[in-house]
């Protein structure tokens, strides 16, 4: 990156210039079929949502683009999901150059993690395990669509929804409709969620899962209580919310969809389960659907909104507000109605910078909703406020669902979703600091007589 470049206008720079590369070779006549009716818009909204990993677009991918301009989107899919810099990082390293400690440390802060110790083993982690659960991914989602899409088809379509699903970005490649085709395959859904998950809860919770159950096997104990009270703070924190959140999820899907018979009334119950289960976790960050969402009860897509909001986990291909900010945000709150003075989880005390830091991403994006929204309804006045509200979370937060309404919107809308696409990938505070100046600030820090501001 170059020099004098904050970390957080590298990062933002890694992402702009993968999303205009890729917009323009997806624009490249090599890059279309003859049915393609897109232009550059299309092909840049597309492109923003691929390297955001959101899912949204504008056009069919399927009726869009020739093999090359699907291989194009799926590099572009996979360098969102991991981060250009990362995937440099990684290559840099394996050829046994050194990387400049600006360089490092902006990678650190993309993919959250603390500090520069074991950073080149966390690098090449990161590659080697993501590419052998996209393999197994794969694999697996040929037994279904070499079937249906014959040998070399079904290989590239396994491919290319493993990647899609393990970065969380929602795209396939052969219809539509998403995987609403696939709606009652078992295989498909349940291999969908489980790379949605493995991508969402964050690369260091997976070394540290690794790294304590490897250190139990080897003292001969097999027990699970043991392997989570092993873990770090983070990581048990990341994985309870994340069972809360798709178990209250499923739950409530069953019993407000379980009745409605535009959805899952008339379904067994196995298969009422797999529909609420799926939705719930794609709802996470990822962006399938096997249901048509018009088709819902309203207060199901209020509560999926709220799914939407909470996101997948820190330092993974998610987005979203994320498990920990939420759960930080909700503590402190509790913690302040019941007189308290420290927030506490699993017997350890949240540092005040960890809370400070929650509650202004937490602020950060319920601003860029607010604005979001009234960009929609300013643009698109016609469109219902459920359904704008419910577009907006969705590319806000990188889900990449959607009511049918993304198609239809006008040119500003498709702005207002890029723009907010963008920011939901590298955060908020990152796209606010990196138009900042960076400079040293002599007035910030200043303290005065004590003020006294009635609150609420």
């Amino acid at each position: 990156m170059k020099k004098g470049l904050s970390i957080n206008k590298q990062i933002a720079l890694s992402f702009f210039l993968a999303i205009f590369i890729g917009s323009v070779l997806l624009s490249l006549p090599m890059s279309q079929l003859a049915s393609s009716k897109a232009n550059y818009i299309d092909h840049l909204f597309i492109s923003v949502s691929a390297v955001c990993v959101t899912g949204l677009f504008t056009q069919p991918i399927f009726s869009t683009y020739t093999l090359f301009g699907q291989i194009v989107l799926l590099f572009m899919i996979q360098i969102g999901g991991l981060g250009l810099m990362t995937i440099i990082s990684s290559i840099m390293l394996r050829a046994g150059l050194k990387l400049k400690y600006s360089d490092t440390m902006a990678v650190s802060e993309a993919l959250n993690k603390e500090g520069k110790a074991g950073f080149k083993g966390f690098i090449l982690s990161i590659l080697k395990y993501t590419f052998i659960f996209e393999a197994i991914g794969a694999l697996i989602f040929m037994v279904v669509l070499i079937p249906e899409f014959g040998l070399g088809k079904g290989i590239f379509n396994s491919i290319f929804l493993s990647i899609s699903a393990f970065c969380n970005a929602g795209f396939d490649n052969y219809n539509a409709s998403s995987l609403q085709s696939f709606a009652f395959n078992p295989i498909i859904n349940f291999t969908v969620t489980s790379l949605i998950i493995l991508g969402g809860i964050g690369f260091g919770v997976w070394f540290d899962i690794k790294q304590n159950a490897t250190s139990l096997i080897k003292k001969g104990s097999y027990s699970l209580v043991k392997l989570f009270k092993k873990l770090k703070v983070h990581s048990r924190l990341v994985l309870t919310v994340s069972f809360f959140v798709i178990v209250v999820g499923t739950v409530l899907g069953i019993m407000i969809e379980g009745t409605n018979p535009e959805t899952w009334g008339s379904m067994s119950f196995w298969d009422k389960f797999m529909h609420s289960y799926f939705q719930t976790v794609t709802m996470r960050t990822a962006g399938f659907a096997t249901v048509d969402y018009t088709q819902l009860k309203p207060v199901s897509n209020f509560i999926y909104i709220v799914t939407m909001l909470i996101g997948g986990s820190p330092g993974g291909t998610a987005g979203g507000i994320k498990t920990t900010t939420m759960t930080l945000v909700f503590m402190l709150v509790y913690v302040e109605f019941r007189g308290g003075r420290n927030v506490n989880i699993f017997k350890h005390t949240v540092s005040t910078e960890a809370l400070r830091k929650a509650t202004i991403v937490f602020v950060s994006f319920m601003a860029a909703l607010v604005l979001g929204v009234l960009m929609l309804l300013i643009f698109d006045p016609h469109v219902p406020l459920l359904s704008s509200l419910f577009e907006v979370v969705s590319a806000l937060n990188t889900v990449g669902v959607t009511m049918n309404l993304t198609p239809t919107l006008s040119l500003g809308s498709l702005i207002t979703l890029m723009v907010l696409m963008f920011t939901g990938r590298i955060g908020p505070m990152t796209m606010l600091l990196s138009f900042t100046k960076q400079h040293e600030s002599h007035h910030t820090d200043n303290q005065y007589s004590s003020a006294s501001i009635l609150i609420g």
